[in-house]
C-alpha cells in the first residue's frame, strides 16, 4: 500500500450494525480482552451448535497471518478464534515458520486455497508475492481480506493505517521527551516490509513537522526477537551515545529496547517507545524502562477480520478499508487500561 493512496474510516462497528451483527466487538488488541455482554452470535441467531442443529456445513475459514503468537498477532488470533466460535465456523490459524517470511506466507495462503477455504484473511507483507494465489483464489469464489495493509485484490481490509500508526508513534515520542534534544533509532521487524517502511516514513514526516531538530539516527530491524533488538541499539548507543531515544514499529523491538535500559540504568537517560500493550510491555511502561506505548487494537483486527469477511460474502454493507486504530499509553494510563480492556497482567 502507498501511503495516502487508500482512504481509512474507523465505521467498522458502523458496518457490523448495518450487517446485524455486533458493535460491541472493538476490544484492544493484546494480552487479555474481554467482550461485551451481547455478541454478534445472539444478535445473529448464529452459533456453531445452532449451524451443526440445523444440519449446514460449516464455513471454512482461513487466517494466512505474519506470526505465532506473540504480543499482536497472539491476539489477533485469539479474536479470530472468537469470532470464529460465534460464527459456527471452521477456523483454522496458519503461521510462517520465520516472523514475516514472505514465502511462507503464500505457501499457507496456498494450503488454504488447497484445502478448500471459503475464506481468506491474509497478511500482505510484500503484495506482489501474493498476487498470483490472491487472483486463483477470488476466481474460485472465496471470500479475501487483507490484514494489516491493502491491495486491490481483497474485497476489503483491516488494521491499523500506517500513516496514523506513524503520526502517532511521532507524537507519543515528542510528549515523552518534552523540550530535550532528540536523537533517535527506529527498529521495526524487517526493512523490507512495505507496510512498516510506510510508518517509519509517516513517523519522520511528522517528527520533521514538529521538532524540525530532531534527528533519525539510523532504521533498523529485529526480525521480530527481543534480544536482537536489545544487542542491536546496545551496538548503535556505543557507536553513538548521542543517541537518546528508540522507538519501536514491532512489539519485540520494545522490549528489547526496555532490556537494553534496564541493563544500563538509563530510565533517565533514555526513553522508549514501544508498541502493543502485551502484559510484558505495560510492566516496562509501569517500571520505567519504557516511557509509554502505542497499543494497536490487535484482538479487533482478527475479530471484527472475521466479521468483516462474513459482511462480505453475505452481501451486506461494509466499508472498505477499516482502520482498527491506536492508543497511546503513559504510565498514568496502564491502570485504567487493564481494567477497561480485562487485561491479565499476571505476576
Amino acid at each position: 500500500m502507498k501511503r495516502g493512496n487508500k482512504v481509512y474510516r474507523k465505521q467498522i462497528g458502523t458496518l457490523l450494525l448495518a450487517a446485524t451483527m455486533t458493535a460491541a466487538a472493538m476490544l484492544t488488541g493484546c494480552q487479555g480482552t474481554t467482550k461485551a455482554d451481547t455478541t454478534a452470535a445472539e444478535q445473529t441467531g448464529t452459533s456453531a451448535a445452532q449451524a451443526e442443529s440445523s444440519g449446514e456445513d460449516k464455513l471454512v475459514v482461513y487466517f494466512s497471518s505474519g506470526m505465532a503468537g506473540g504480543a499482536a498477532w497472539g491476539q489477533a488470533e485469539k479474536g479470530f478464534n472468537d469470532a470464529c466460535a460465534e460464527l459456527g465456523w471452521e477456523g483454522h490459524y496458519l503461521a510462517p515458520q520465520t516472523p514475516g517470511n514472505t514465502q511462507d506466507m503464500v505457501n499457507n495462503t496456498e494450503t488454504a486455497l488447497t484445502n478448500g477455504a471459503d475464506i481468506i484473511l491474509i497478511v500482505l507483507t510484500q503484495e506482489d508475492a501474493a498476487e498470483d494465489v490472491m487472483n486463483r483464489a477470488v476466481e474460485q469464489g472465496v471470500t479475501l481480506i487483507g490484514i494489516a495493509t491493502d491491495n486491490d485484490i481483497p474485497a476489503a481490509y483491516i488494521g491499523t493505517d500506517p500513516v496514523n500508526l506513524g503520526y502517532s508513534v511521532a507524537e507519543a515520542l515528542i510528549q515523552a521527551m518534552g523540550d530535550k534534544p532528540i536523537k533517535v533509532l527506529t527498529m521495526q521487524s524487517n526493512l523490507t516490509m512495505e507496510q512498516q517502511n510506510d510508518q517509519v516514513a509517516a513517523f519522520e514526516e511528522k517528527l520533521k513537522e514538529l521538532r524540525p531538530d530532531a534527528i533519525v539516527a539510523d532504521k533498523t530491524e529485529c526480525m521480530s526477537n527481543a534480544a536482537t533488538a536489545q544487542d542491536k541499539i546496545s551496538a548503535s548507543y556505543l557507536a553513538d551515545p548521542d543517541i537518546n531515544c528508540m522507538v519501536s514499529f514491532d512489539s519485540y523491538a520494545g522490549l528489547g529496547g526496555a532490556a537494553f535500559v534496564q541493563e544500563n540504568g538509563l530510565q533517565d537517560s533514555f526513553c522508549v517507545v514501544g508498541i502493543d500493550d502485551a502484559p510484558e510491555i505495560l510492566r516496562c511502561v509501569q517500571d520505567g524502562s519504557m516511557v509509554c506505548t502505542v497499543a494497536q487494537h490487535w484482538y479487533n483486527v482478527g475479530y471484527d477480520g472475521a466479521y468483516l469477511a462474513k459482511a462480505v460474502r453475505d452481501g451486506g454493507q461494509y466499508e472498505r478499508g477499516n482502520d482498527s486504530g491506536t492508543t497511546t499509553l503513559f504510565i498514568d494510563d496502564i491502570d485504567g487500561w487493564v481494567k477497561e480492556r480485562g487485561i491479565d497482567m499476571g505476576e
